[in-house]
C-alpha cells in the first residue's frame, strides 16, 4: 500500500486503490466521503469503478435516501456484508434489482469516521452470487480491506480539500464583510455605519448571501460560514 503515500495525482492515488481492490478479488470499488458535516450527502467526494449508469440511476432517483448501507454507515462503524436480504423494503428491493443488472451483486461496506468529521464509505463488490465461498473470500479479505479503508482516509485529505472548494459559495468582498459583521452581532443600522454605505445595500448583499447558503436568516449564514472558514468572527 505505501505507493498510495506516493501518488503524483488523483487519478493515480484512486489506480492504485483500485488496483489493490481487484487483486484482492473485488471487481468494483467505490469510495465516498463528505468531507465536512455541513455538505450534503448528494454532494460527497465520490471515485468508483461503478458503472456510469448505475450512478447516474442511484443520482437521479435519490436513492441515498433509502440505501441501506449508507443508513449503517452513518451511525455504525463495522463492516456490513450486504446481499439481497438487507434490501428489506420495497423502494430498497427495487433499488437492489437495478444494481445487479449493473453488476453489484455482493459486497462489503466498510464506514469512513475520519479524525476531521469526515463521513462516508468504501464498498468492494463482486458480480457474484452471495454464497458461502464468496462469504469466505470476504472473511480472508477483511484485515488488508480495513487496513486500505484507514490509508485511504489519510491519503485523501487533499483531494477532499480540493473537492470542498469546490462547493464553497462564492462570497464577494463586501459580502464577506457583511457576514463577518453579522457574525460579530451587529445590526443591519450598524453594518451601514461600519462600511459607509445604506442600510438597504446591507440588506441587498444580506439577500444574495441567504441566496447563496440556501437558508433563511443571515445568522444561520454567519454560522455556516465561520464553520467553513470562509470569515474569521473574532
Amino acid at each position: 500500500m505505501a505507493p498510495l503515500l506516493n501518488a503524483a495525482d488523483e487519478a493515480e492515488w484512486f489506480s492504485r486503490i483500485a488496483g489493490l481492490a481487484d487483486s484482492w478479488g473485488f471487481d468494483r470499488l467505490m469510495v465516498a466521503m463528505v468531507p465536512r458535516p455541513t455538505i450534503r450527502r448528494e454532494d460527497a467526494y465520490l471515485r468508483s469503478t461503478y458503472s456510469p449508469d448505475w450512478q447516474r440511476a442511484y443520482d437521479e432517483q435519490g436513492m441515498v435516501h433509502i440505501d441501506p448501507t449508507v443508513a449503517h454507515c452513518a451511525t455504525r462503524s463495522s463492516p456490513l456484508m450486504w446481499a439481497p436480504d438487507i434490501f428489506t423494503t420495497e423502494p430498497q428491493q427495487s433499488m437492489y434489482e437495478v444494481a445487479r443488472a449493473h453488476g453489484l451483486r455482493a459486497g462489503v461496506t466498510l464506514p469512513i469516521h475520519g479524525p476531521n468529521q469526515e463521513a462516508g464509505m468504501m464498498c468492494f463488490v463482486n458480480d457474484c452470487e452471495p454464497n458461502e465461498a464468496f462469504w469466505r473470500h470476504v472473511d480472508a479479505a477483511l484485515p488488508k480491506l480495513v487496513l486500505l479503508r484507514d490509508m485511504v482516509i489519510d491519503t485523501a485529505q487533499r483531494h477532499l480539500e480540493s473537492h470542498a472548494q469546490t462547493l464553497l459559495p462564492k462570497l464577494t468582498p463586501r459580502e464577506r464583510e457583511c457576514l463577518k459583521w453579522t457574525a460579530r452581532g451587529k445590526s443591519t443600522w450598524e453594518i451601514s455605519q461600519i462600511l459607509s454605505c445604506s442600510e438597504a445595500v446591507v440588506n441587498f448583499h444580506m439577500k444574495n448571501i441567504r441566496t447563496k447558503f440556501g437558508v433563511n436568516s443571515r445568522r444561520a449564514a454567519a454560522v455556516i460560514a465561520t464553520q467553513l472558514g470562509l470569515i474569521d468572527p473574532d
